[in-house]
């Protein structure tokens, strides 16, 4: 069954995007989907070391280059971020604006548009979509991860 909460991020999304979810060695990851040039929707994966929560009503994100996604993104089109984790599905619809960041990153800030919830009654969601930041290098993954995370925070609209 699907819930319309509005256009705010739920608590369950927050928490996992904060500052001490870097630190665990098992990271949630979660899905942006964009639409190509051709109308083919592209899926891609980031973790919560590339997102920044500005607010419940904003998120930004931080790319590699030339990527699909942040082509995508970059042309403006509207993009579908989703959550999924023990006793939760989110799905949330934003709206991109890119921002100015050094040249090794491309970086976006989304604007939440919608957001639904999804739960199923006598099929729970068990386990979440995620990743291990391998040791050693667990400590320099963090480490970058603050670094993303610190220049989403001083970006500013393109």
């Amino acid at each position: 069954m699907a819930e319309q909460p509005g256009d705010r991020l739920p608590s369950v999304l927050l928490r996992a995007l904060d500052d001490a979810a870097l630190d665990a060695p098992e990271q949630p990851a979660f899905l942006l989907v964009t639409t190509d040039e051709d109308g083919d929707p592209r899926i891609g994966m980031v973790g919560a070391g590339e997102l920044l929560v500005r607010d419940d009503r904003t998120l930004r994100v931080a790319l590699w280059p030339g990527t699909h996604t942040a082509r995508n993104l970059g042309r403006g089109g509207a993009a579908l971020f989703g959550a999924v984790s023990p006793g939760s599905v989110v799905y949330v619809r934003l709206r991109p604006e890119p921002l100015d960041t050094p040249a090794d990153l491309e970086c976006f800030e989304l604007t939440v548009t919608g957001v639904r919830e999804d739960a199923h009654a006598g099929m729970a969601v068990t386990s979440g979509i995620t990743f291990r930041a391998e040791q050693p290098g667990h400590e320099e993954a963090v480490a970058t991860w603050r670094h993303r995370r610190a220049l989403l925070t001083d970006a500013r609209r393109a």
